[in-house]
């Protein structure tokens, strides 16, 4: 399965496109684990491949981030990785609450974290992307707080809203980004411009869900 998306940051200024690709179920000995394993590409100036992994845990998603490749294996990097315990219920739908809390950059000492609440709701309306239009999402409203590291040395917190929307069989189809509150200016915005099912997938097939793209 692969996904395309285009990205517009304003935060970055620039616009560019992410493709996620999954790759399928892996033993990685690097890491002791054996998960989904989906590879993501920026085509920007910082562009690369990058590897993630997704485990099953107590009814969630973990995703295992902020890997490389090294000689086609996949290796953490020395500086740590990032593990985002509660990523995603495995079976999403409606009037779900969640809480979740992790560090980009690997807890390492002086690093920040990312407090997040989330929330789930039926879509109700149509949901229109480069892509085409996606029927009966299921809305994720995401309160996140920035926190520790660089933010606690200037005595502050970055606060983010996040909005995604989710579509039966496709996975994420949209992400809004905005600063502070839902009602505040918009920062980020990612839509899909592409998806390909793949030689062989059905529409009951379990889906592994794109990259985030937050943070």
């Amino acid at each position: 399965m692969m996904w395309m998306y285009r990205v517009q940051s304003k935060s970055q200024r620039s616009t560019y496109v992410m493709t996620d690709m999954v790759i399928g179920a892996q033993y990685v000995p690097a890491l002791k684990v054996r998960g989904d394993v989906v590879q993501e590409f920026y085509k920007f100036d910082r562009a690369g491949l990058r590897p993630i992994i997704y485990l099953e845990k107590a009814g969630y998603l973990t995703r295992l981030s902020g890997l490389d490749y090294v000689e086609h294996q996949i290796k953490p990097p020395a500086w740590g990785r990032s593990i985002e315990e509660d990523f995603l219920p495995e079976r999403l739908a409606p009037d779900q609450t969640w809480q979740n809390k992790f560090f980009p950059y690997g807890a390492l000492p002086g690093s920040f974290a990312v407090a997040q609440k989330h929330k789930s709701f039926r879509e109700t309306q149509n949901v229109d992307v480069p892509a085409g239009r996606f029927q009966g999402c299921i809305r994720i409203e995401t309160q996140a707080s920035y926190e520790g590291g660089a933010y606690a040395q200037q005595r502050q917190t970055l606060k983010l809203t996040y909005v995604d929307w989710y579509a039966p069989n496709v996975g994420l189809v949209k992400t809004i980004t905005y600063q502070g509150g839902p009602n505040g200016p918009e920062m980020d915005r990612v839509e899909l411009i592409k998806f390909d099912r793949g030689a062989g997938m059905n529409a009951e097939a379990r889906q592994v869900p794109s990259a985030h793209p937050h943070g």
